[in-house]
């Protein structure tokens, strides 16, 4: 579970960023923390070294930036009167988990509730105990304890009624409330509900994340900008799992990268082999890009960065913080088919994460890519550091996503269209 950062207060009380459009599209801010809680006073002589975890489900890191960690939040308002949470935003799971008001979750160490906050079922007219206990484990050794219930949901200016959620009561080292935006399970998530309850038109979203130096980006649920990126919008298809049965099941965004190459000034190398098929989820709640040891290893040396600690073939890398000026050094990464799938281009700036420390001289930062070892078993997650280049298209309902280069200035004028019930329209062109 990924560690917590302090919350300025002002965030939590401004609660929603609302959109008012004549299309059924939600608009709603998400945004990054900037200072750790109980955060360690860097100096410039040394490394830190940390168990800091990257993804709520796997990979543990050895490595913390300083302010900022790139996991992107979201405000809602749980009940009536809504009761503002501020959750992690998560499009690789399905729950909606907050804590409840004088919990232990509350406790020192765990959520702090005073910033995100906490739900107080007993203050709400539509709140509703289904009277289940339940218990989530994450495979990062995180778990919660508590009871599934059913509340109204506020986000973006928009209202979702008998929103079922986990109302946390007691749990181990969680430090967040969720928001997951993933595929519905044998319960409704809050975007199927938005489409089922009419308020959009499809259970799909679009995420624009902005660059690695912003504090905000913009979530749209049932709905993309086109002033958000460049050239056409392509799809792929999600991939998902054979049950015994023959049906298939989808529980991840999960898309094949079929080709990755560094580029250096207009030359590029192709760093996987012409047969190359990997299956990658697309993922917020995993800060770093994580890409299999061969791969990882190739692109960590192709852009100046190293392993740390020194000797290590996997892992975390550190890159000169100098290297975020470097214009040259680049990845792409392409999916699906090889002629005619789209390819989002990574700029080494954006891989050029917190400061972390001296080395021997040089101030080095976090690399944006974490090598997984050859015998863990970690799957191939495009996390953060990735999805800040692409404007990403999620089509839950149609099982694709749509794909293209990012466009990062702020002083475009918004063009927001509706995704209707028949998926993501195919091949749109910006002019």
């Amino acid at each position: 579970m990924a560690k917590m950062m302090a919350i300025p207060s002002t965030l939590l009380v401004l609660a929603l960023t609302s959109f008012t459009t004549a299309q059924r599209v939600i608009k709603a801010e998400i945004w990054k923390p900037q200072i750790p809680l109980n955060s360690t006073i860097y100096d410039n002589s040394t490394i830190y070294g940390t168990n800091e975890t990257l993804s709520r489900r796997s990979i543990i890191a050895q490595l913390t930036p300083k302010p900022d960690r790139s996991l992107y939040w979201i405000n809602v308002t749980l009940g009536t009167p809504g009761q503002p949470q501020s959750l992690q935003l998560d499009t690789g799971s399905n729950v909606l988990l907050v804590p409840a008001v004088g919990s232990s979750l509350c406790s020192p160490g765990l959520i702090p509730c005073a910033a995100l906050g906490s739900f107080d079922s007993s203050k709400s007219s539509t709140f509703s105990n289904t009277n289940q206990a339940t218990s989530e484990t994450f495979t990062d050794g995180a778990s919660v304890s508590g009871n599934w219930i059913y509340d109204t949901v506020g986000i973006g200016g928009g209202s979702v009624a008998g929103q079922l959620a986990i109302l946390g009561t007691s749990g181990s080292s969680i430090t967040e409330g969720v928001l997951g935006v993933g595929f519905p399970a044998s319960w409704p998530t809050l975007n199927h509900n938005l489409a089922a309850q009419n308020i959009i038109s499809s259970n799909s979203y679009s995420l624009w994340l902005d660059q690695a130096s912003s504090a905000s980006g913009t979530i749209l649920f049932g709905g993309l900008n086109l002033a958000r990126f460049l050239g056409t919008l392509l799809k792929v298809p999600i991939i998902g799992t054979t049950n015994s049965d023959g049906s298939t099941a989808y529980n991840q965004a999960t898309v094949q990268l079929t080709r990755v190459a560094t580029i250096n000034g207009l030359l590029p190398t192709i760093m996987t082999p012409l047969t190359y098929s990997e299956n990658a989820i697309l993922d917020t709640g995993t800060s770093l890009t994580i890409l299999q040891q061969d791969l990882a290893t190739s692109i960590i040396n192709a852009m100046g960065a190293q392993y740390y600690p020194s000797g290590s073939t996997s892992g975390n890398a550190i890159v000169p913080c100098s290297a975020a000026n470097n214009n040259a050094l680049s990845v792409n990464f392409h999916f699906s088919n090889l002629l005619t799938g789209p390819t989002i281009n990574v700029p080494l700036s954006q891989l050029v994460l917190g400061i972390l420390g001296s080395l021997d001289g040089t101030t080095y930062c976090q690399f944006g890519i974490y090598s997984a070892p050859a015998s863990a078993g970690y799957p191939t997650i495009l996390g953060d550091t990735f999805l800040r280049n692409a404007y990403a298209v999620y089509d839950l309902d149609t099982h694709h996503v749509g794909l293209a280069q990012a466009v990062y200035d702020s002083h475009v004028v918004d063009r927001i269209i509706e995704i209707p019930a028949g998926g993501i329209p195919a091949g749109i062109v910006v002019g």
